[in-house]
């Protein structure tokens, strides 16, 4: 059963360019998606491609100058724009790319408890300890934190609401290797409780382990969706010329430009 489906989806951003001129730049559209119940849909795709915008989209969190058309189906209600912050914490929740999304005049443990009831604060302790960090964490401000330390935080603070979806953009950079098991552990267990995860990722490796489906960004919008088994070798068993480039560019594959049938099908 589908969970959240997306619907043409349209990002663009007015700005004001010299005098009061303004511009309009279109930054995603035409974009279709759909994660299932109990699913980790990856997206993979180039910096600057829209991932985030795709992120912030579905909890209402665009700035103040963006415009956006299509429609979200959560739960099968049908939502528009403007609606979608009614389920922002309640249903849905979102790990931050960046750790500046940390409240700076805050200490970690005042920051994660922030409308958490006894039961959830008891969670967030366990949670805390799983990923490693100690009760010494709770009483430092997040410029003491490193990076790793941050994201665990950043994590811990999406996970510990009983919410149905989690969207978790670029949450593993700066990780050490135990607190990278740790996560995609916590994951797995998530996605074996039912809930979803939509998992915005540069590493492929990790998408490939974690999630069922993968979808690849370009040029603002998804051109594919398959599911992870198939993104192997170089490809080969996938559709859209640039899915296959991407995979071929990767170290491991020698960093291989793409053919020549590729290059004609790309910008």
């Amino acid at each position: 059963m589908n969970l959240l489906e997306i619907e043409n989806l349209s990002i663009s951003f007015e700005q004001y360019v010299k005098g009061m001129r303004k511009r309009i730049i279109n930054v995603v559209h035409d974009l279709n998606i759909t994660v299932k119940e109990g699913e980790i849909l990856a997206i993979f795709g180039a910096s600057g491609s829209g991932k985030s915008l795709l992120a912030h989209s579905i909890l209402g969190l665009l700035p103040y100058n963006a415009k956006v058309s299509g429609n979200y189906v959560f739960k099968g209600k049908s939502y528009n724009y403007s609606q979608l912050c009614t389920l922002r914490g309640r249903e849905i929740s979102l790990v931050p790319q960046s750790i500046t999304s940390l409240n700076p005049l805050l200490k970690t443990k005042k920051q994660i408890n922030l409308g958490l009831n006894s039961y959830e604060k008891s969670k967030a302790d366990k949670i805390f300890k799983d990923f490693g960090l100690s009760e010494k964490v709770y009483d430092l401000y997040p410029h003491e934190l490193s990076g790793g330390m941050a994201r665990r935080v950043l994590v811990s603070s999406a996970i510990v609401k009983d919410v149905s979806l989690i969207v978790a953009d670029e949450p593993t950079p700066g990780m050490d290797d135990d607190s990278l098991e740790e996560i995609t552990k916590m994951f797995k267990a998530l996605r074996g409780q039912g809930k979803s995860l939509l998992l915005i990722t540069h590493d492929i490796d990790m998408a490939t382990a974690l999630a069922d489906r993968i979808g690849i960004f370009y040029d603002g919008t998804i051109i594919e969706v398959e599911e992870a088994c198939k993104f192997k070798g170089q490809g080969l068993e996938l559709k859209h010329p640039y899915s296959k480039a991407l995979l071929r560019a990767l170290p491991k594959n020698g960093f291989l430009g793409p053919d020549e049938d590729i290059k004609k099908c790309l910008k």
